[in-house]
């Protein structure tokens, strides 16, 4: 937490000059474009994997599977939103099928074709050298085994939303009213008993305090004025106790709790969906990067990178929806032409997330080198 608020710390314009500078003179956008080539010709057998995978476990995960990809839907290009749902709805995954059959075996080669190209990125991100990068064979092997990975992410993480829904029908199917009722009977007992004790605590101080005085009329007095006052308390602590039963009784505690909870858990999903996502970018920028320097930071540039992730491919819909004309110029092919850009987007988005995480790092070792020569 502490290393992303130092990140953020770094953020300014001269940070985001040096960003787009490293981003032309490195051809991102170049790279991105062939990212977004492979991601096109591996986007459908990329659908067959993940429904190949969640058919091995039960339905939950699927169902899971789908809840959260609702979750993208308002900010996915309708077109490819649409695309996506008939493709899917077409291909029957059968729960028998083997986990190393060959066509589960090619969509993975197909695959891993993207994350190749994201490896070579990633390389020129961090400025490797030609002499410590990767060969093709094991850059390959490295790419399946990141393919593969990606998949388990993806399903460890919908096991994790299947615990929180466990979770959250648990606790739908507790009877709050009597919860809340038992909670706040003990929470009067015990401040009564609070209130009792500190009367009497008090008295036997005065009590001390005035052994050497003669005066025990006064005395008298004080400790009938700390008995009243506690009488009091204990008696408006009764009343509100009265007061906050009958509110809990007349009110519908638990249907108003139960849609709060409800309410709760849809609003965190979305963030837990971008937190998936920038775990996905994290794994590939660390695993993928043939050499990576020490101390360069890692989640900061995920992080930001699956928001702007989110903001460009909301902001891409909206342009498409209202703006854009691909299916009037391009005809039966503006389905795809939209895919292929929003595919380049997203490519483009992840790097520069990786850029920025190399930006900022350079820049903090710096600082960190300035500040020891200035301390000799």
């Amino acid at each position: 937490m502490l290393d992303f608020i130092r990140f953020l710390g770094y953020l300014n314009w001269q940070i985001v000059r040096k960003t787009i500078a490293q981003t032309i003179s490195k051809r991102l956008s170049g790279l991105s474009a062939e990212m977004a080539f492979n991601a096109m010709l591996g986007f459908f057998p990329a659908i067959i994997t993940v429904l190949t995978a969640i058919s091995l476990f039960e339905n939950s995960v699927a169902t899971t599977l789908g809840d959260l990809a609702i979750r993208f839907a308002d900010i996915i290009p309708k077109q490819v939103w649409n695309l996506l749902i008939n493709f899917t709805e077409e291909v029957k995954v059968s729960q028998g099928k083997s986990w190393f059959s060959l066509s589960f075996i090619a969509a993975i080669w197909i695959i891993s074709g993207v994350i190749g190209s994201a490896i070579n990125a990633i390389d020129n991100i961090n400025q490797v050298p030609s002499t410590k990068r990767r060969p093709f064979w094991k850059n390959k092997i490295i790419a399946i085994l990141l393919t593969i990975g990606t998949i388990f992410l993806l399903i460890t993480a919908c096991f994790l939303l299947i615990i929180g829904d466990l979770l959250l029908r648990i606790a739908l199917q507790q009877n709050w009213g009597q919860l809340l009722l038992l909670t706040w009977k003990i929470f009067s007992i015990i401040t009564i008993f609070a209130i009792v004790i500190i009367t009497l605590s008090t008295i036997y101080q005065i009590q001390q305090q005035r052994k050497k005085q003669q005066n025990s009329e006064e005395k008298n007095i004080v400790i009938t004025i700390i008995i009243g006052v506690g009488i009091i308390f204990v008696q408006l602590v009764y009343s509100i106790f009265i007061f906050v039963q009958s509110l809990i009784v007349n009110f519908n505690v638990e249907q108003t709790l139960s849609t709060f909870l409800v309410s709760i858990w849809r609003l965190l999903s979305f963030p837990m969906g971008l937190g998936i996502v920038a775990f996905a970018f994290a794994f590939i920028y660390y695993f993928g990067c043939s050499c990576r320097p020490p101390r360069t930071p890692l989640m900061p540039g995920a992080i930001l990178a699956a928001i702007f992730w989110a903001i460009v491919s909301a902001a891409f819909r909206y342009y498409v929806s209202h703006v854009g004309v691909y299916n009037k110029v391009y005809g039966a092919l503006g389905t795809a032409i939209v895919l292929l850009l929003w595919l380049y987007l997203s490519s483009l988005v992840m790097l520069l997330g990786e850029q920025l995480n190399v930006t900022v790092g350079k820049e903090i070792a710096e600082n960190k080198n300035q500040e020891r020569l200035e301390s000799k």
